[in-house]
């Protein structure tokens, strides 16, 4: 068993900055997570990180664990899959080994939404995917569907406009909502079709993807769509089943105040995983900064 006095679950900007700042506070830590980066790692460019003009999410992701592993910071490449309320500390039950922390920061980040309907299971990977910028590029000059009319659904609907063919924005509410800017660029792109009010309830084909199915929300009709590929852009949810003893909103998300603090005194929660009201990377450092110094904090007067 390792034995530390702060863990750090998750390597996205939240996670990674932590350990920083954790190590800067001489705290004995360890960061536990599969991959540095987390969900900047389907981002394709991204523009808005401060001090970073323009990078890949996969360079960005890089850079973070080239940073975290300058400090002395141990690193576990493993995923949690519980983690365990004890009568002083806390256990971390990971696919390799357990670890015994006084202090836990919960940086997990979330997972993409899915719409639950049949033939998504059927054709996963198989023309149904959850991320445009990863997947996108297989499907250049074909027609595709964008599921979901809101941030990330309008951002992959652009996104795609550059390389399909012909985009089909299919919204279930009859108005989009976004970023203003690419709300700006949408109606620009001649080979952006919006289909409002409209509700997915099949997707079918045979070895792969062929189409989909949607009811028209206004007439009761069904109406049928032939593309080669569908993208579910619908939101995603809040890894946060892992730690089941603390206070979450009914999304899931777990709730902190401005110290980062959860309802759980030592487990501390930051990034998109948290009731963040803005989901940015640059945010999410900031709170896993927040979240390493208040664990200092804690660990000083609890040890």
């Amino acid at each position: 068993m390792i034995e530390k006095e702060l863990a750090i679950i998750g390597g996205g900007a939240a996670g990674s900055s932590a350990a920083i700042y954790a190590d800067r506070s001489n705290i004995d830590s360890i960061i536990v997570t599969e991959e540095f980066g987390g969900q900047l790692m389907l981002t394709k460019k991204i523009e808005n990180y401060l001090g970073v003009p323009e990078a890949s999410g996969a360079d960005l992701s890089s850079k973070f664990e080239e940073h975290v592993k300058k400090y002395d910071v141990d690193i576990e490449k493993s995923r949690v899959e519980k983690v365990v309320k004890k009568e002083d500390s806390y256990l971390l039950r990971t696919e390799s080994d357990d670890i015994k922390a006084k202090s836990v920061i919960v940086a997990t980040g979330t997972k993409a939404r899915k719409l639950d309907v049949p033939g998504e299971e059927e054709f996963n990977n198989k023309g149904i995917a959850y991320c445009a910028v990863c997947d996108g590029p297989l499907y250049q000059d074909e027609e595709v569907a964008i599921i979901g009319g809101g941030y990330a659904g309008t951002e992959a609907a652009l996104y795609m406009s550059d390389i399909a063919e012909k985009v089909y924005l299919i919204n279930y509410n009859g108005e989009l909502s976004g970023e203003p800017i690419t709300l700006e660029k949408i109606p620009e792109k001649d080979n952006i079709e919006l289909i409002g009010n409209a509700d997915t309830q099949k997707f079918f084909g045979g070895e792969f993807l062929e189409g989909l199915r949607y009811e028209d929300r206004e007439t009761g009709e069904e109406e049928e769509l032939e593309v080669s590929a569908a993208f579910i852009e619908i939101g995603r949810i809040p890894n946060s089943k892992i730690v089941d003893f603390v206070e979450k909103n009914e999304r899931g998300k777990i709730l902190t105040d401005e110290k980062q603090a959860t309802s759980e005194p030592g487990v501390f929660a930051a990034g998109d995983v948290s009731d963040i009201p803005k989901e940015q990377a640059i945010v999410a450092a900031g709170q896993g900064t927040v979240a390493s110094l208040e664990a200092k904090k804690y660990l000083q007067e609890n040890l």
